[in-house]
């Protein structure tokens, strides 16, 4: 599967881009927002990979590609009725915000428009304000289910339709499924 929308591309993960993928992973501006900052062995990549993304596909995930370059991961998990947790990490986020932007609204499209889902779940680390913001200008709301460690915020597919925010990026920069 891919989805793009002018230069960035979300390209449906295959086990050819999985050198890729480690790359964007184990980058340190990525490492710095995950649960555990210490570099990801490669051992431990190929299983994480083979686990979630090959054997059993609990992982809807994309590479981002800005031009020829991959940037970032955008994922959709955690999976519960209709609903799933969405997920967007970039290698060096600040320098990439549009490319961010255009990433997170189009996994959101995938999950309310190809998956039929009715509302996307992100968690955001409470020391991570920079992310909250970002998801905020993303048209996603505050819960109010926040953890000691995550503020909760959620998108529903109507909002997904109907808020300005989404209906103006549509217009600027229209998607195409492929």
């Amino acid at each position: 599967m891919l989805i793009r929308s002018g230069e960035v591309e979300l390209r449906g993960f295959e086990p050819a881009l999985s050198g890729a993928l480690y790359e964007v992973r184990n980058h340190p501006s990525v490492r710095a927002h995950l649960r555990s900052t210490k570099p990801i062995a490669r051992t431990d990549h190929d299983r994480w990979v083979d686990e979630n993304l090959v054997r059993e596909r609990r992982v809807h995930l994309f590479l981002v590609f800005v031009g020829a370059v991959p940037r970032g991961l955008a994922l959709l998990r955690n999976f519960a009725g209709v609903s799933a947790e969405i997920g967007v990490m970039m290698v060096e986020a600040r320098r990439h915000r549009l490319a961010a932007y255009k990433a997170s609204h189009l996994v959101g499209y995938y999950g309310f428009e190809v998956l039929g889902l009715e509302r996307l779940l992100s968690y955001v680390p409470r020391h991570n304000r920079h992310a909250l913001a970002f998801n905020l200008a993303c048209g996603l709301e505050r819960t109010g289910n926040d953890s000691k460690d995550y503020f909760e915020l959620a998108l529903t597919r109507e909002r997904s339709r109907n808020h300005p925010v989404h209906r103006r990026f549509r217009a600027r920069y229209p998607i195409v499924v492929a």
